[in-house]
């Protein structure tokens, strides 16, 4: 029997300048998990000189600071992601993080560990 979600949970796509590393927020992505693994390779594997734009996409958010979504659930943070997922990023220097799930719109300077690197004045994201 075909099941789609099985088969494409996680995947990255090269279109043009663009190379786009699609995560699962449904399972775990924490270090040493099969999908941290394919997210670092997806991240190492572009060639920046045919790709310069480095996209990191997933479904469910990292964390953010305007909805009280997570915080009625007690958290305002994803439980398995970005302390794991910042190193990633930074390694590899992708330069857009798009996420969905909560129906609100947000976009901050660049973050990294939990506090903005360019704003001023700095904010903390939840």
């Amino acid at each position: 029997m075909f099941h789609f979600y099985t088969l494409f949970t996680r995947y990255s796509i090269d279109y043009g300048m663009f190379r786009f590393c699609i995560a699962d927020t449904e399972h775990d992505w924490r270090e040493g998990t099969e999908q941290y693994k394919f997210i670092e390779h997806c991240l190492a594997s572009v060639d920046r000189q045919k790709q310069p734009w480095l996209i990191f996409l997933a479904h469910r958010v990292l964390g953010y600071s305007s909805c009280i979504c997570y915080a009625e659930e007690g958290s305002f943070a994803e439980p398995m992601g970005r302390e794991n997922l910042q190193k990633l990023w930074q390694k590899y220097k992708v330069d857009i993080a798009i996420y969905g799930h909560v129906h609100n719109y947000e976009r901050t300077c660049p973050i990294y560990q939990v506090s903005s690197t360019l704003c001023y004045p700095p904010f903390k994201v939840c």
